[in-house]
């Protein structure tokens, strides 16, 4: 707060105190004249009292004690709370009445307690008294007093809680005043104040009167004599007191009234202050109450303010959740659009995967049929290579039998040439024979030509036997041949008889060989005929999943259907929650919350030309 503005709210509490302090003061000097009962010689003990006392504890004092507590109550502290400075702000005028009633009691207190101990012509209980008086009018006329310290401070506390809304000021005691108690308190301190300070006037003005009335009555009288002029004298004492005592009254009842009408000033302030912050929000500018103080009204203050606080919270996040709502709703309307084309080519593909369904269906149903088809071939030709194989069989055997009867051909002609060998030997011989033979012949012809004609039938002999024996070597020259020949065509029975029983061997090999094909080749055709019965059941299991698939698929084509038919009242929904969005946006809108921090024009700082503080 700047230094103009802290002086400016010094001067005018001060004023204010000056005030309250002067109207308490007026009515006081009477009651102060009855009380205090001074002798002529000590008349200038009001000369001094007056000025100096007033000066100390009416003015000098009470603006010290103003500035320090205004200081101390308005002064930013590190240590703090959250609404501590508030607190202390809105505890000050209530502090600073009960500090002043202090400081001028304790004047009074001396203004007629030193007198009464010299002079000792005033009794305490009149001391006493005398100091309660005060101590009422002066409680009397700091009702209005706290009114304007607390419209003075007003600016300075609603500034504080301005910075800080949302921190709640804590008090209670005295020093915190509640309507609860604070008007029943006003009204008692008037009749107490009342009460005592007219009772004091009829009293001490009625003694005083009373006790002249019996110093001019003249000694010697009878008791009924000075009953009577007593009674005459009483008669004459009620007009000259109930004057003062009225006009007493009357003054404590402007006061008084004037005390009632500042507090119910003070009061509808308030409440037009929140009415304002009401119609504020009604019409679409809220403000915040510009009223703080520590009574209900400032408790309806605060709370309204909480509650606009809360509810521009409130507003503002529904502002951002209609602009969200509204984004989302763009941001569907775009993704339904979106969807709804996404749909349309997977209506188009649903329709044609349909046909392709249902053209598998019949694919699958004619390969079914070709399935079972080969299944019955493959299971014929099971059967034809087992009747091969069993060929196979047999036509191996026969060529075992075979090969046994080729090396048994083998064997034996081995052993015709063998004998044939034999007989080549023994041809052999005879040729030898046949040429010794011959030689024998020979030299039998050479001894019967010797021998003369005595060797004649024995060369006849020798010629015959020689022509035999050329004749056995002809004949074992052609046994050779023949055995050659024979020998020949036996090497050659031998050698084809081998081939041939190679050829029986690579034959059998061969027919081996294509046993074991056709054994494998078997193998294959009972394991085609099983894959071909799997694969035959596989297409009747597929041929019933296509089935279903096909199902499926027209049970995903109705539900595609269905869901086209609920985009479309998406599409619908869409556009009314963007319809929606757009009028709560509208409506929050009107609301100026960001102004909300800025306070609505309080009564409080209205002054008319005639108000009074």
């Amino acid at each position: 707060m700047a230094e103009n503005d802290v002086r400016s709210l010094l001067s005018r509490m001060f004023v204010a105190q000056l005030l309250a302090f002067g109207v308490a003061v007026l009515p006081f000097a009477y009651v102060l004249s009855l009380l205090l009962e001074l002798p002529r010689e000590a008349s200038w003990v009001h000369l001094v009292n007056a000025p100096v006392l007033i000066l100390v504890f009416g003015v000098s004092l009470p603006y010290l004690l103003l500035r320090a507590s205004v200081a101390s109550a308005l002064a930013r502290q590190a240590d703090d709370m959250p609404g501590q400075r508030l607190s202390r702000i809105l505890r000050l005028p209530r502090q600073l009445e009960l500090s002043l009633l202090a400081c001028y009691l304790v004047g009074v207190g001396l203004y007629v307690g030193w007198p009464t101990a010299v002079y000792r012509t005033t009794s305490a209980s009149s001391a006493v008294l005398a100091v309660l008086c005060f101590g009422f009018l002066a409680l009397l006329t700091a009702i209005p007093q706290y009114v304007v310290f607390q419209r003075a401070l007003h600016p300075v506390a609603l500034e504080a809680f301005r910075t800080d809304p949302a921190a709640r000021p804590i008090g209670g005691g005295p020093l915190w005043p509640r309507l609860s108690w604070y008007l029943p308190y006003a009204f008692a301190i008037f009749v107490l104040s009342a009460v005592v300070n007219a009772g004091t006037v009829i009293g001490k003005g009625a003694g005083r009167i009373f006790d002249g009335k019996l110093a001019q009555i003249p000694q010697g009288l009878t008791g009924a004599q000075v009953v009577e002029l007593s009674r005459r004298g009483a008669d004459g004492i009620g007009p000259a007191i109930l004057l003062p005592a009225g006009i007493l009254c009357a003054y404590l009842l402007v006061v008084a009234a004037y005390s009632g009408w500042v507090l119910a000033r003070h009061l509808r302030q308030g409440a037009q202050a929140v009415q304002v912050a009401i119609t504020a929000l009604a019409s679409g500018k809220p403000v915040l109450p510009s009223w703080v103080t520590t009574d209900e009204l400032g408790d309806l203050s605060r709370e309204t303010a909480g509650a606009f606080e809360q509810l521009k919270n409130f507003s503002l996040t529904l502002k951002e959740s209609a602009q969200m709502l509204g984004e989302s709703a763009e941001e569907l309307g775009v993704s339904n659009s979106k969807q709804n084309e996404v749909l349309s080519l997977q209506a188009a593909a649903l329709q044609q995967t349909q046909v392709t369904a249902q053209e598998i269906k019949q694919t699958s149903l004619l390969a079914s049929q070709k399935a079972e088809g080969v299944l019955a071939q493959t299971e014929r030709a099971d059967e034809i290579s087992r009747s091969g194989e069993a060929a196979i069989e047999k036509s191996l055997s026969g060529l075992k039998d075979i090969q046994q009867q080729v090396n048994d051909m083998a064997t034996r002609i081995k052993a015709l040439d063998e004998r044939a060998r034999q007989i080549a030997n023994i041809t052999t011989t005879v040729k030898d024979l046949a040429d010794q033979s011959n030689m024998l012949a020979l030299n039998a012809a050479i001894e019967a030509v010797r021998s003369g004609e005595h060797g004649k039938g024995f060369g006849v002999v020798a010629r015959e036997i020689r022509n035999l024996a050329d004749q056995s070597i002809q004949a074992t020259n052609h046994v050779r041949e023949i055995l050659q020949d024979i020998q020949q065509a036996i090497r050659t029975t031998v050698s084809i008889t081998e081939k041939g029983s190679e050829k029986v061997e690579s034959s059998l090999a061969q027919v081996r060989a294509f046993g074991d094909n056709i054994r494998q080749l078997s193998s294959i055709v009972r394991d085609n005929a099983a894959a071909v019965r799997q694969i035959s059941a596989a297409v009747t299991q597929q041929n019933a999943g296509i089935g279903q698939i096909f199902q499926a698929v027209n049970d995903l084509t109705k539900m595609m259907d269905d869901t086209m038919q609920r985009l479309r009242a998406t599409d619908g929904a869409t556009a009314l929650v963007r319809t929606v969005a757009e009028k709560v946006s509208g409506f929050v809108g009107t609301y100026g919350w960001q102004d909300l921090g800025s306070p609505a024009p309080s009564p409080v700082h209205k002054r008319s030309s005639t108000e009074k503080p």
